[in-house]
């Protein structure tokens, strides 16, 4: 507020140059730990530019280049997972998991639960504890080390 009363304004304060309210502490001086509001924005400007030379090319055009350069041939992608592993780990995997879950359900919606399903779960449980207990490595590789590394 002005003295007459009326609203005041930034223009009317003399606001316009408010880098002469920078307290000491802030202001850039002589202090290269700091950088001008010209260097960080040439920095900001560098960042934002694309390094890559070639980032824009779809996939398809990199291949073609590859196969016409160097006789590229792209290798059939290794299957992963679950669909490497024996099938004996995988289904010793669901028993002990499976085992769990129909126990869990038996639980919340059986009460009280009858002993044959509780027997069923059971054994299904150790059955797949079992097979994976037989599924571990029997010997270390070289390629493995003494353990100790983390």
């Amino acid at each position: 507020m002005n003295d007459d009363g009326s609203a005041s304004t930034p223009d009317d304060e003399g606001r316009e140059d408010w880098r002469r309210d920078v307290p000491d502490p802030e202001r850039i001086g002589q202090d290269r730990s700091r950088i001008s509001d010209e260097e960080w924005d040439d920095l900001v400007r560098q960042i934002a530019e694309p390094s890559a030379t070639m980032g824009d090319i779809p996939a398809e055009d990199v291949r073609d280049a590859l196969e016409d350069a160097e006789h590229w041939e792209p290798e059939p992608a290794e299957p992963i997972g679950w669909r490497t592993a024996s099938p004996t780990l995988v289904l010793s995997w669901a028993a002990a998991l499976g085992a769990v879950l129909l126990l869990l359900i038996g639980i919340i919606f059986f009460r009280p639960l009858p002993g044959w399903y509780l027997l069923i779960g059971l054994a299904v449980g150790i059955g797949g504890a079992v097979g994976l207990f037989f599924h571990l490595p029997s010997h270390r590789s070289p390629d493995d080390g003494d353990g100790s590394s983390v």
